[in-house]
């Protein structure tokens, strides 16, 4: 527990949380381009995507406090005697310690959540969609999911390397169950407001286009039917040039993420767990 809660814990979210305030910082920058706002109000939005207010703080800090130590209480003496021989002794010799790790890992939740919203809030800021120049929409996802693997691979970390913690231990067993759809909900859910809006766009582009084809196609049927097919060349022209439109249109993908942000969030997500099942079928046949 001391190993853990020490030595990884509490400054693996320190430097997570410095790490992810950086790349919501780039992914702003990467995103200027389409927000429609002054650059003091890029200024107050970079503030505001990388700094939890004091007053959120505050309050996390305190629940942080009063669930360690409720916690503590439902802790089996089994458990605490693998530390120190009694509660007592521990609250005073390792409490401070894990009380410090509750605190930075409610407050790095918090933190994580409040940038979350900020995204949905920036989106929302963005004016026309460029459907074929959406890369700076893309910004943001890299944000969402790094904020989701930082939290698997806390779980995936503390699940292997200290098992013992989690089971008897309420608390902790709860945060590394519920840290798997949170990390996807990290990812995914930012996301969603854009989603729509690229979804609306590419719907209202490709019935656009959709339109002028079946004009460009009445034209050439009257022309048939007249027999005339002098201008049949131009038309053909309209109706391949129309054609390259809608094909392009309709490779573009809805969801703001590059596919290699996607792989690597499922990469994290799932290769955990096929290792573990492969040992573990590994173990049943005699290796």
């Amino acid at each position: 527990m001391r190993l853990v809660f020490s030595v990884v814990v509490a400054p693996y979210l320190l430097w997570v949380r410095f790490y992810l305030d950086r790349v919501a910082a780039a992914a702003l920058d990467a995103f200027r381009p389409v927000l429609a706002v002054s650059d003091a109000e890029f200024l107050t939005l970079r503030y505001e995507l990388t700094t939890l207010p004091r007053r959120t703080t505050r309050i996390v800090t305190s629940v942080a406090m009063a669930t360690f130590l409720l916690n503590a209480t439902l802790l089996p003496d089994s458990l605490v005697r693998l530390f120190e021989p009694s509660l007592e002794i521990a609250l005073i010799v390792i409490g401070p310690v894990a009380l410090f790790t509750y605190s930075v890992i409610a407050v790095s939740l918090a933190q994580a959540l409040h940038q979350l919203q900020m995204v949905e809030r920036i989106y929302a800021l963005v004016g026309t969609i460029a459907l074929l120049r959406a890369k700076p929409l893309y910004a943001f996802s890299r944000l969402t999911a790094q904020t989701g693997m930082s939290f698997l691979l806390l779980a995936y970390y503390i699940a292997a390397v200290r098992p013992d913690l989690v089971y008897g231990n309420p608390g902790v067993e709860a945060l590394l169950v519920a840290m798997v759809p949170t990390a996807v909900a990290c990812f995914v859910l930012p996301l969603r407001g854009m989603h729509r809006r690229l979804t609306a766009e590419k719907d209202r582009a490709l019935a656009e286009v959709a339109s002028r084809l079946e004009t460009v196609f009445v034209r050439l049927h009257e022309r048939v039917d007249q027999g005339v097919l002098a201008d049949a060349d131009k038309l053909n022209v309209q109706i391949t040039s129309l054609s390259a439109e809608r094909d392009a249109l309709a490779r573009v993908s809805t969801w703001p993420w590059e596919l290699a942000t996607l792989t690597g969030f499922l990469t994290t997500l799932v290769l955990p767990a096929v290792i573990w099942g492969i040992q573990r079928v590994l173990q049943r046949v005699g290796f």
